[in-house]
């Protein structure tokens, strides 16, 4: 049971690797798959958003265009003073066959000279007397014969001057698909009223084209109606029950944008559609655009489609070539597992392996300067540790002024020629003192409170040898005694101090305060003098050593810093604050660790 659980672990590193080039392959196609769909759907509907709106907006355009051409005929008619007079004159005249000739021609040519604009197919007057009054033509119509009419009723009720209609709702017998514009004939004198109406049948072709120009997807419809919902235009392709139009016209008033009206969301028998409705101004007509959904989402389906269509033939030849890769792997692999084995029991000398360009070949090849490299590594490292050890050692024995000894020994001599027991026992004490702590029983590292008292016994040396110039200053809380660092820190600080900064003032007097307190973690240690200072030229070359005199100083103040960077890094390690005439002060961090 416990073997059937391990099944895959057992596998051969061939078949593992090649069962994981498989899942590369088809997870990645899944999820470029998934991703594809989302954005596809995404683009495709904001893509046909935009062209929706783009398409509502030129047709709008040219069907302003159109009716504007229309409506500038009629109102050129309607205010024709011989219009106006003719719609009111009195038909008893024309009993007169000629005068009814040579009027209905003047007329008549007024009219046909518009006959420029194609979208126009014939231009009728309705009048009230006139030429209608005594004899009815095509061109001229007695207007009392639609007074009963309710699209007549409607019209001269509204305040509006055209209206735009199908042309079935003044003639049953005419074409569903022809448009009339109507336009009001004012009277003469009080333009309130109106004696007569323009007719303009326009062309069935005239909006027909405009709206199949509007059709971008395969399903998509496009419409015109009137304020009254009646459908003055639609596409050659408008599968939909004319009960829509009275929808979108209660949708287009009801909305709060204008002349304007888009819903990507509209629901119509249980299916989603894209719906723009556009008014085309200065007319009681609307644009309206159906798209269905499912022409959105085709171009994403067919993106898909062409997508896995691709993947399967792909496949067939991806499979054996990852088998062959899987197998070419685990050969090499192998064998770095057998020199890897060697040298993990001990065996450094073995032969390099062949290594090409690839992951695995640059992995050989690391193998094989690794394995070279070892030994080199291991001295290299056991010759860094002596030369941490030599420097350590090099920054103790430098902290030992041999000028200091010497005139120490000196002054030894000196007081025993010149001065009692008691002042020669007072300064071999200190002396004592002094290298006691300096050696620190081998320690490499002591207390803060020993250094103190370390550089304590070294300024009474110093005073006894100068005559008492110097005043020691000790600013530490008792807190920080036990506070772990390097010994010889301050010693070589204080010994620059007296040497390089107090005696070198006229009265070759001075203090020097000694402090410490913790910050984020660390001790900071500052060491101020009230000696002559120094320059920045000076100071910027006291830590590189480059300021060794032949008073000594810089080699040992640089092996200070040396000495705190080897031991906690290079965060750590001297500052030196100075200003020349005005003394100065050394800041010395070192980080918190107590004995």
């Amino acid at each position: 049971m416990r073997r059937n659980k391990n099944w895959f672990a057992n596998l051969s590193i061939r078949y593992k690797l090649f069962a994981s080039y498989v899942l590369v392959i088809m997870i990645p196609f899944m999820l470029l798959l998934i991703i594809h769909i989302n954005l596809t759907q995404h683009e495709n509907k904001e893509t046909a958003v935009y062209a929706s709106h783009k398409m509502l907006d030129e047709s709008k355009s040219y069907l302003e265009y159109k009716a504007q051409a229309i409506t500038e005929v009629l109102n050129f008619i309607g205010f024709n003073s011989l219009v106006q007079v003719g719609v009111t004159a009195d038909s008893l005249q024309y009993e007169d066959v000629n005068l009814w000739h040579q009027d209905a021609l003047q007329l008549s040519r007024l009219i046909n000279q518009f006959r420029y604009n194609d979208d126009i197919d014939t231009i009728q007057i309705y009048m009230r007397q006139g030429l209608a009054g005594a004899t009815e033509s095509t061109e001229f119509l007695d207007i009392s014969k639609v007074e009963f009419m309710t699209w007549f009723q409607d019209f001269s009720a509204s305040k509006s001057v055209f209206a735009w209609l199908p042309s079935t709702l003044l003639e049953e017998e005419a074409d569903p698909r022809e448009l009339t514009v109507l336009r009001k004939v004012p009277n003469a004198h009080n333009i309130q009223q109106f004696d007569g109406i323009v007719r303009a049948r326009v062309k069935p072709s005239a909006m027909q084209s405009v709206l199949d120009h509007a059709i971008l997807f395969p399903h998509a419809a496009s419409l015109l109606f009137n304020d009254r919902g009646d459908v003055l235009s639609q596409s050659e392709q408008f599968p939909y029950e004319t009960d829509l139009v009275k929808d979108l016209r209660d949708l287009f008033f009801q909305t709060d944008n204008g002349d304007n009206y888009f819903e990507d969301n509209y629901r119509m028998e249980g299916k989603r559609y894209l719906l723009g409705i556009m008014a085309i101004p200065n007319t009681d007509m609307k644009l309206a655009l159906i798209v269905p959904y499912s022409d959105i989402s085709l171009s994403s389906t067919k993106a898909r489609n062409r997508i896995v269509t691709i993947f399967l033939l792909v496949v067939p030849f991806m499979l054996p070539l990852s088998f062959f890769v899987a197998a070419t792997a685990t050969k090499r692999i192998r064998r770095l597992i057998v020199h890897v084995r060697k040298v993990k029991h001990g065996q450094f000398q073995i032969a390099l392996l062949p290594a090409s360009e690839d992951e695995i070949g640059e992995l050989t090849h690391n193998f094989n300067v690794m394995v070279q490299n070892i030994s080199g590594l291991m001295d290299e490292t056991y010759t860094l540790g002596r030369e941490v050890k030599n420097k350590e050692l090099l920054a103790l024995q430098a902290q030992i002024n041999p000028h200091f000894l010497y005139n120490t020994l000196e002054l030894i001599n000196v007081m025993a020629i010149e001065s009692g027991s008691k002042d020669i026992k007072q300064v071999v004490d200190e002396l004592a003192i002094f290298y006691k702590l300096s050696l620190s029983n081998g320690k490499e590292f002591v207390t803060l409170e020993s250094e103190l008292q370390h550089i304590e016994a070294y300024v009474r040396i110093q005073n006894m040898r100068f005559g008492n110039p110097i005043q020691l200053e000790l600013e530490v809380s008792r807190e920080l005694f036990l506070c772990e660092l390097p010994k010889i820190l301050l010693q070589p600080l204080v010994e620059n101090a007296i040497l390089h900064g107090i005696l070198e003032k006229e009265n070759e007097e001075g203090t020097i305060r000694v402090s410490a307190w913790t910050e984020k973690g660390d001790v900071i240690i500052e060491v101020f003098d009230d000696g002559v200072g120094m320059d920045e030229e000076k100071q910027s070359a006291i830590l590189t050593g480059q300021n060794v005199s032949s008073k000594g100083g810089g080699y040992g103040v640089r092996n200070i810093n040396e000495r705190l960077q080897l031991s906690y890094g290079p965060l750590y390690g001297l500052k030196y604050e100075s200003t020349l005439g005005h003394g100065t002060k050394v800041l010395l961090r070192v980080p918190i660790r107590k004995i």
